[in-house]
C-alpha cells in the first residue's frame, strides 16, 4: 500500500492518491468460514482525488479517497462516514466529501458516494453503491448514498451524530459519545458509547428476514503511565447481511469471532502494557453469546483471546515507522450448525506503516 498527500498550491488546491495491491495466498473452503479468503485471485486498485480548501475552516475532496479512520484517512470516527476495516485494505469511497468547521468546537461533514470498497468487497475490489443481489453476489442496481454528520468537541469530550440515506437500500443513524475524566496528572478515565439504527428500504426489504436492526456498544478505559485497562460490551438486535448494512461496528474486537450475529452479546476485557515508550503488548479475552440466524435455532457460544505487539520507531532514518502484529485464538460452540458443532479459529494479522514528509 502506498499513499501520497500533497500540500496546497496557493493554499487552495492539492491532490492525494494511492495504490493498493492484495496478493492472496488462498484458503481451503472446508477449513475456513471466512468466505472472502476462498480462492487465490489477487487484485489491486488506485486512488486519486483533488482537495480544495476554500478557507482554513473548510475542505472539499472530489474523486476516490480513503474514509478509514483507523488507517488515518480521517481525523476521528465520523458516524457512518468513517470505516474501520481490519482486513488487508482500508475503506475507500468515490464521490465527494465536504468538511466545514462551523465554530472551533463544531464540525459539519457531508459525503455523496457513488462507489465504495468495504471489508465485504475483499473478493472484488471497488464496486458501485447499490442494491445487493444475494443470488448473484453483485450490486445490480446502482444507487448512490448520501451522508450528513455533525460533531461537537472540547478538550475532554466529543459528541457526534450522523445519518445516511440510500434509496432502495437503507436509512441509517448513528451516534458516538466520548468523554475523558482526568483523575490526576497521570491518570484518566475515558468512556465511549455508540448507538446505531438501520432500516432497509425499497428493493432491499425482505419478507422472510428482519428489515431493521439496532445496536448499542460501549467501552470504558483507564489510562495510566504504564498503559491502559479497558472493558467493552455490545448488543446487536438483528443480524444483517454485511453486504447491505454493516453492523460490525461495536467496541469489542476479535480477528476471529463474529460479534454481529442475531441477538448477539459480546464482552471483552483487556490490557495494554507499555514495556517502553515505543513497545506495547496487548492481551484481551472476549466472550460472545448469540444465534446463527434470525430463526434463533442455532445458539452461538464463543470464547477467544487476542494478543498483540506494537512497536514504533522513535529515532533514526525510519523514525515514525509502526509495526503491529496480532494473533487471535477463538472457539465457538454451535450445536446443530451446518458448519459444525465446534468451530476453532486461528487468525494472524501483521501491518507495517511508515509516514514521512518530503520537503
Amino acid at each position: 500500500m502506498l499513499d501520497f498527500n500533497s500540500g496546497y498550491y496557493s493554499n487552495i488546491i492539492g491532490v492525494e492518491g494511492g495504490a493498493y495491491y492484495v496478493y492472496k495466498l488462498g484458503a481451503r473452503a472446508d477449513m475456513s468460514t471466512r468466505w472472502y479468503l476462498d480462492g487465490d485471485k489477487s487484485f489491486g486498485f488506485a486512488l486519486g482525488a483533488v482537495k480544495i480548501k476554500p478557507s482554513e475552516n473548510s475542505l472539499l475532496k472530489l474523486g476516490r479517497f480513503g474514509t478509514d479512520y483507523s488507517y488515518g484517512s480521517l481525523p476521528y470516527r465520523i458516524p457512518l462516514i468513517a470505516g474501520s476495516s481490519q482486513r488487508t485494505l482500508p475503506t475507500v469511497s468515490e464521490g465527494a466529501l465536504g468538511y466545514w468547521a462551523l465554530t472551533p468546537n463544531i464540525d459539519l461533514w457531508g459525503m455523496w458516494r457513488s462507489r465504495v470498497f468495504l471489508w465485504t468487497d475483499s473478493t472484488t475490489g471497488i464496486r458501485d453503491e447499490g442494491v445487493y443481489n444475494s443470488q448473484t453476489g453483485k450490486y445490480d442496481k446502482h444507487r448512490a448514498c448520501s451522508f450528513l454528520a455533525a460533531s461537537w468537541h472540547d478538550d475532554t469530550s466529543r459528541y457526534s451524530l450522523g445519518a445516511s440515506v440510500q434509496k432502495d437500500v437503507s436509512n441509517q443513524i448513528q451516534s458516538i459519545l466520548e468523554k475523558s475524566i482526568p483523575l490526576d496528572p497521570n491518570y484518566t478515565l475515558k468512556g465511549e458509547l455508540l448507538g446505531f439504527y438501520a432500516q432497509l428500504e425499497g428493493l432491499s426489504r425482505n419478507t422472510s428476514q428482519p428489515n431493521e436492526t439496532a445496536l448499542v456498544s460501549g467501552q470504558l478505559t483507564w489510562n495510566a503511565p504504564w498503559g491502559s485497562v479497558f472493558g467493552s460490551g455490545g448488543y446487536l438486535h438483528h443480524a444483517m447481511n454485511g453486504a447491505v448494512v454493516d453492523t460490525d461496528i461495536g467496541y469489542p474486537f476479535s480477528l476471529s469471532l463474529d460479534r454481529n450475529r442475531e441477538g448477539m452479546q459480546s464482552w471483552q476485557l483487556g490490557v495494554n502494557y507499555r514495556l517502553t515508550p515505543q513497545f506495547t503488548l496487548t492481551f484481551a479475552p472476549i466472550v460472545t453469546r448469540g444465534y446463527e440466524s434470525s430463526k434463533r435455532d442455532v445458539r452461538i457460544e464463543g470464547t477467544g483471546i487476542l494478543g498483540g505487539v506494537n512497536y514504533r520507531v522513535s529515532e533514526g532514518p525510519l523514525q515514525g515507522m509502526n509495526f503491529f502484529l496480532a494473533a487471535d485464538k477463538g472457539r465457538e460452540k454451535r450445536d446443530g450448525s451446518a458448519l459444525g458443532d465446534r468451530l476453532n479459529y486461528w487468525d494472524v494479522k501483521m501491518s507495517i506503516q511508515y509516514d514521512f514528509m518530503l520537503k
